[in-house]
């Protein structure tokens, strides 16, 4: 837990915070006792740790305590509630939670989302009751950020965060809530980023949880968040879709699902990088650690129907189009193995014979009609020779023409010389 109430002389005291506890305040020097901040059971603090499993500065229960059953923090009641309301993708398993992962994105918006007519949505009196993300996000992310807004109550203790483990599908057996959630602690965001380097992509998506401190702009305008500086790369959000981060603002809490890719610059420090294209990857809430309360969750406005038409452009834009290659003709009938007979020449064709000259004297008969009698021919007499006729005396034709000896192609250029024809030239 990050805070907890002073218990002396059976009087509940004022509210202390886990940022004072490595400062070393008066009431742990001097062993105050210590109470959950929503019900009496007994708690106490601890220090922040480094090593193998660094851990802040936090309150947790004392031994052999739990919660009261009315206690907004009694992981049991968030537990029941959670899984009540996801539609079967979170389920209890003993004192577990197990959240089950899709395989990809686009299966995470497959299920419509249902309101908890229950829920508030204000955080309740304590800012802890577990209420539905407006507008409404699928049911896995809606779990999720619950859950990482539960955790963050109880400072990510290692106890509470084992109480909540994913399941991938096909899978029996779940795994921590690490490998999905990474944050708050930078060593988790560095997990993923030597995870993502190395070629280890992960088979479902993964949250990145984590601050805004710093809202950038890139070239053409567009804002960018900046979550955090790890050791070596630098923590990023981007979009091509204003509208989706400029709701965000520095210093507010964020828990970014998708697929996150490691990115290197030509100048610059690595990233660890997502680009949202979807409004229920990002939902996000204030938190105020002085008074300990939150705002109610809540995420950036769905795309418009004119942004998404814009990116289905973009990406058939970008979609390489097949190459036209020649059609395929008709397979070639296969050979035959058979010797194939000789071929023999087809005989000369026959000159025509031309048909018999004319007689030019002889004249066809006249079919007579049957009713007419036969007309004897008459012999026409022969006809005169005419004389020889003598030729024509033949024209004589011209000369020809004597032949035109091609021009130069460059008209020679005389020698220059000193002398000159008549003297010397001056």
């Amino acid at each position: 837990m990050d805070k907890a109430r002073l218990y002396q002389n059976d009087t509940i005291g004022k509210r202390v915070f886990a940022r004072e506890i490595d400062d070393e305040p008066w009431w742990r020097s001097q062993k105050v006792p210590l109470i959950c901040p929503f019900c009496g059971t007994r708690v106490v603090s601890q220090r922040t740790t480094v090593g193998r499993a660094p851990r802040g500065a936090l309150f947790r229960l004392a031994a052999d305590q739990l919660h009261e059953a009315v206690c907004p923090l009694n992981p049991t009641e968030v537990l029941q509630k959670i899984a009540h309301g996801s539609q079967g993708v979170a389920t209890i398993h003993g004192d577990e939670l197990h959240l089950a992962l899709p395989d990809d994105m686009g299966q995470i918006d497959a299920t419509a989302p249902i309101a908890d007519p229950g829920a508030t949505g204000n955080g309740g009196s304590f800012g802890v009751d577990i209420s539905t993300v407006h507008p409404l996000l699928p049911p896995l992310i809606n779990s999720a950020v619950v859950i990482a807004r539960f955790l963050q109550k109880h400072g990510f203790d290692a106890d509470v965060v084992a109480q909540f483990k994913v399941r991938r599908r096909g899978e029996k057996a779940a795994v921590s809530w690490s490998e999905f959630c990474h944050g708050p602690a930078p060593a988790d965001q560095a997990r993923l980023h030597e995870r993502l380097a190395g070629g280890l992509k992960p088979k479902h998506p993964v949250a990145v949880y984590g601050r805004v401190t710093t809202v950038e702009y890139d070239g053409q305008d567009r804002p960018v968040l900046r979550l955090a500086d790890g050791s070596g790369f630098t923590v990023r959000i981007r979009s091509q879709h204003p509208s989706l981060l400029s709701p965000l603002t520095v210093g507010t809490y964020v828990l970014a699902v998708g697929t996150w890719k490691v990115w290197t610059p030509r100048r610059g420090r690595p990233e660890l990088q997502l680009f949202a294209e979807e409004h229920w990857q990002l939902a996000h809430w204030t938190y105020d650690n002085v008074t300990g309360r939150n705002s109610a969750p809540a995420c950036p406005p769905p795309l418009s129907l004119a942004q998404r038409a814009l990116r289905q452009a973009r990406t058939a834009a970008a979609t390489p189009k097949p190459s036209l290659g020649r059609a395929a003709g008709p397979s070639p009938r296969p050979r035959s193995s058979e010797p194939r007979p000789p071929i023999t020449p087809a005989p000369a064709a026959r000159p025509p014979i031309p048909p018999a000259p004319a007689d030019p004297v002889a004249a066809p008969a006249a079919h007579p009609k049957p009713t007419d009698p036969p007309i004897p021919a008459v012999p026409e007499p022969a006809p005169a020779l005419a004389p020889p006729e003598l030729p024509a005396p033949a024209t004589p034709l011209p000369p020809p023409r004597p032949a035109v000896p091609p021009r130069p192609t460059a008209v020679p250029r005389l020698a220059r010389r000193g002398w000159w024809l008549f003297g010397r030239r001056r």
